[in-house]
This record gives C-alpha cells, sequence and structure tokens, in this order.
C-alpha cells in the first residue's frame, strides 16, 4: 500500500521537510502551485551550481536534476528501480504521487551525491 497526502501543500510540505532533514545545505529557490493548471506544482532547491526540481503534473511526480543548468541525464536506470523499492506502484503509472515516491527520490539523491563526489 503506498500513502497518499490530502492535497498539493501536504506533498510541498514533505519535500521541503525531506530535504531539510537530508540536505541541509539546499536552499528553497522557487515553489509554485496556487497558479498551477491542473493540480500541478513545481519545487525547487539550489546549491552551488546544482539544481533540484521536484515536478508533479496530472497525479505524477518526478524530479530534475541540473548542474549549471543544464539537464543531467538520469536514464532509464532508476525506473525500475521504483518498483523494486515501491512494489505497489503499477507498472503503467510507476511516478504516482505518494510519500514513498518521495522517499525513494531523496534516497536516490542522496547516492547520487556521494558517488560523484
Amino acid at each position: 500500500m503506498v500513502t497518499k497526502l490530502e492535497n498539493n501543500s501536504e506533498y510541498l510540505q514533505y519535500i521541503s521537510k525531506a530535504m531539510i532533514n537530508k540536505f541541509s545545505e539546499w536552499s528553497e529557490s522557487n515553489v509554485s502551485y496556487l497558479i498551477e493548471p491542473n493540480n500541478n506544482f513545481q519545487i525547487s532547491f539550489v546549491k552551488d551550481e546544482y539544481n533540484i526540481e521536484f515536478i508533479k503534473d496530472k497525479g505524477l511526480l518526478e524530479f530534475k536534476l541540473y548542474f549549471k543548468n543544464e539537464p543531467i541525464r538520469l536514464g532509464y536506470f532508476h525506473y525500475n528501480e521504483i518498483l523494486q523499492k515501491i512494489p505497489e506502484q503499477d507498472k503503467k503509472w510507476r511516478f504516482s504521487i505518494c510519500t514513498e515516491l518521495i522517499d525513494y527520490y531523496m534516497s536516490f539523491i542522496e547516492k547520487y551525491f556521494i558517488r560523484i563526489s
């Protein structure tokens, strides 16, 4: 079973709190949800020349990572890992927003930066 929160505000708080707890040196740089169509939102964080965006679009949550404003191509290697870490996610909708997906992204980001350092 996956954990769904009630609204975008709760998801934004969850993401923000997770970033503060795991990556306190990152600062929130942008948040947008009141004017977004289709109940979407975006929240961004920045540290040095890196930028991370969490984007909810049509019920799906993805994250994007940038270095010097250029996207870092993460490829598809983590997509199947989502199903291993969150077996309740539907294969067709593995990016369906839930707290477990946010936790997965936090873990993925942590591993990414450990690997490149």
